[in-house]
């Protein structure tokens, strides 16, 4: 057992090798701690991948041809749609003018008509053209002149197309009742007349305000 001389010797000699270390320590310090590493960059988002993509050879090269094709077609697809539009103009002027010289004919025809056979005469102008504006719409009825014209229009149009038919329908209803009669040489009912007459005034008003 350990007296207290020993202890306070043993502890005498503890206290300074610990001023040693403290000295030593202080003439020689710790070199710095190495900084720390930088962080990973992140890695790019898709938007960013694709912006390099299109930036390389093969990305503007692909574009190109891409943005190539697709003009020459939407510019096709324009060509196409204004021929069709130019041709639906065309069509509708020609088949508009023809109806028009029909209505003409049947009404002038129908005025001077005094017997049956001249008003049938007339009215023949309702399913070919005596004197044809247009030589392909000569053998054409005033009825499939009508239904073209419908699928040309819209709108307002459209309604006084559809509303022109059904008076030629009421139309030939009246000529058939006239083709019934033998006699073309018997005078013209003037009830039958002036039912023709306000058919085709009918018609002919509807036909002028879709011009």
């Amino acid at each position: 057992m350990l007296t207290d001389e020993q202890r306070r010797h043993i502890e005498a000699e503890e206290q300074l090798r610990y001023e040693i270390r403290k000295r030593l320590d202080a003439d020689n310090p710790p070199p710095p701690a190495p900084p720390p590493p930088p962080p990973d960059p992140p890695s790019p988002g898709f938007g960013k991948r694709l912006f390099d993509f299109f930036n390389s050879t093969l990305g503007m090269w692909l574009l190109s041809s891409v943005v190539l094709t697709g003009g020459a077609a939407l510019l096709q697809n324009i060509q196409h749609q204004h021929e069709v539009e130019m041709k639906n103009r065309e069509m509708l002027a020609t088949h508009k003018f023809e109806i028009t010289n029909r209505l003409d004919e049947m009404e002038y025809g129908l005025r001077n008509a005094k017997t049956v056979g001249q008003a049938k005469a007339a009215m023949d102008s309702m399913f070919k053209s005596k004197f044809p504006l247009t030589p392909e719409l000569q053998n054409r009825s005033l009825g499939s002149l009508y239904l073209t014209i419908y699928q040309l229009v819209s709108g307002g149009d459209k309604l006084k197309s559809a509303e022109a038919i059904n008076f030629i329908r009421r139309l030939e209803e009246a000529e058939l009742s006239l083709q019934d009669e033998t006699d073309n040489n018997k005078p013209l009912d003037a009830d039958h007349k002036e039912n023709l007459r306000k058919l085709l005034k009918s018609i002919k008003a509807l036909h002028l305000a879709a011009q």
